[in-house]
């Protein structure tokens, strides 16, 4: 069979770090959605599978939080893909890699599909941990416009665990070397909602061969 190259990552929050899926199911399919236009997706995600894992409608109302299940709280697969992106960007200058978004799109894949956010001892987290509300100002038709955003969140020290692979048509310019400079512009960047302002940096505990 083919050998791909694969990594075993986890990395430890520094910073509290905000959940990012919208709350509200039909709000969430509508954002999925979207996501498949602007990426040019062949087929559309699975939104049904996504929506499933959202907080039970008593829980919800106009903010961000964390896919859950029996188990506890996850982000999928493609927060992570989506950092990787944002982190290729960054550094594309230094890096010299080219067309970075659709290489990694074909070449490099984040497994499992659900990562769970673990404590330092290797938990699951069953709950947030938090929530942090700020006020968010926007122009509408009618004048600027005050409202609450409100982001679940786990803190400093919550942990995700998770396997990298690499296909081998990327393995030349995908390279370990290339893929730990993405992570390490995670300390500066972060990982979830408001990273501006500070939050979901972390740091890389383990980059490893599997």
């Amino acid at each position: 069979g083919i050998v791909m190259k694969t990594y075993d990552i986890v990395l430890e929050f520094t910073e509290d770090m905000l959940a990012s899926s919208p709350a509200d199911p039909e709000v969430y399919a509508r954002f999925i959605a979207s996501r498949a236009v602007e990426s040019k997706a062949e087929e559309t995600p699975n939104t049904a599978d996504e929506v499933e894992g959202l907080p039970p409608v008593d829980e919800r109302g106009s903010w961000s939080v964390f896919h859950r299940n029996g188990d506890g709280i996850y982000v999928f697969d493609y927060k992570v893909r989506g950092f990787l992106k944002e982190a290729a960007a960054a550094v594309t200058g230094r890096t010299g890699l080219t067309a970075y978004k659709s290489k990694i799109d074909r070449w490099l894949f984040v497994l499992p599909r659900r990562i769970y956010m673990t404590n330092g001892v290797g938990q699951i987290i069953a709950e947030p941990q938090g929530a942090l509300e700020r006020p968010i100002r926007a122009m509408t038709m009618q004048g600027p416009r005050v409202s609450v955003k409100r982001s679940d969140l786990v803190r400093e020290g919550a942990r995700m665990s998770f396997r990298l692979v690499v296909l081998p048509l990327g393995e030349r310019e995908l390279t370990r070397e290339r893929i730990g400079s993405w992570f390490d512009y995670g300390q500066w960047t972060g990982m979830g909602e408001w990273r501006t302002g500070s939050y979901g940096r972390f740091k890389v505990v383990s980059f490893e061969d599997a």
